[in-house]
């Protein structure tokens, strides 16, 4: 068949075959038109917006269109909804985007190879959050860490575990909150919320509290000291030390995967 050929038949496959186009959903119209009414300030923060039935007879739509919009404005953090009271205007906030973020980091976290790369990812920011500190932080900065570790010291001596986890975080989210930037300081809260029960439990049945606790010192006393090499360093060691605890269990099972669906493969060969 010549190339001309070809090209007709394609075309009239194609002119014979019906196209579905998606075309937009109601309630995505009235939330792209009440997004715009809030970023332009027709509705500020505080300011409650019309009632359901004022925005149906508005633009001309059902009910249920209305609250779909309105549920994906609450969604984005943009409106407050409560049972019978109309829609208030709120300060947006990264909380919504968080909630979104740690459900994402849980779920991608529970293949192995998830766990490498995140563990890889924030290797890769902590790092350089360290770096900036070291020639960035303040001394009242400084003197938190200071008191962060001293109850850190408090909790391992008292062996309270899961207060210790949790301050073992807070060194870390703290470090982040000193850059001042609010997409960071998300990202932190993100493998705070993704870390704290590994880490609790790795410090309980490892007791790896101790070893944690000089690591974070050994951070401090290179901030100290301004060094941006140095409290890189001691920030990597400390992170390659405590994912190779994480990672015990879940190489195991990794491993016990693979050998599993090997297993399988040869029964079927047989």
């Amino acid at each position: 068949m010549s190339t001309e050929n070809s090209k007709n038949s394609d075309a009239e496959a194609q002119g014979g075959r019906r196209r579905s186009i998606q075309r937009p959903r109601v309630h995505t119209e009235v939330l792209s038109c009440l997004l715009d009414d809030i970023q332009n300030g027709v509705y500020p923060v505080g300011q409650k917006l019309p009632s359901e039935r004022e925005l149906m007879d508005e633009f001309g739509v059902g009910r249920p269109a209305v609250r779909e919009a309105l549920s994906g404005l609450a969604r984005m953090g943009l409106i407050e909804v409560s049972p019978g009271m109309r829609a208030r205007v709120c300060r947006l906030t990264l909380k919504p985007l968080l909630r979104e973020m740690r459900a994402t980091l849980e779920i991608y976290s529970s293949s192995p190879d998830g766990w490498r790369q995140l563990h890889d990812l924030r290797l890769f920011f902590e790092t350089a959050v360290v770096r900036r500190m070291a020639l960035e932080a303040t001394d009242e900065q400084l003197a938190h860490i200071d008191e962060l570790l001293q109850n850190q010291r408090r909790l391992l001596d008292a062996t309270e575990i899961r207060a210790f986890a949790e301050a073992d975080i807070d060194f870390h989210r703290y470090l982040v909150e000193c850059m001042g930037n609010n997409f960071l300081g998300l990202l932190a809260e993100g493998f705070a919320g993704w870390l704290i029960t590994p880490l609790y439990a790795s410090l309980q049945v490892r007791k790896q509290s101790e070893r944690s606790y000089r690591a974070h010192v050994g951070v401090y006393e290179a901030l100290k000291k301004r060094d941006p090499d140095l409290a890189e360093k001691a920030m990597r060691v400390h992170l390659d030390e405590m994912r190779g605890i994480y990672q015990v269990d879940v190489m195991v099972t990794d491993n016990a995967q693979q050998h599993g669906e090997a297993r399988q493969q040869d029964d079927a060969k047989q």
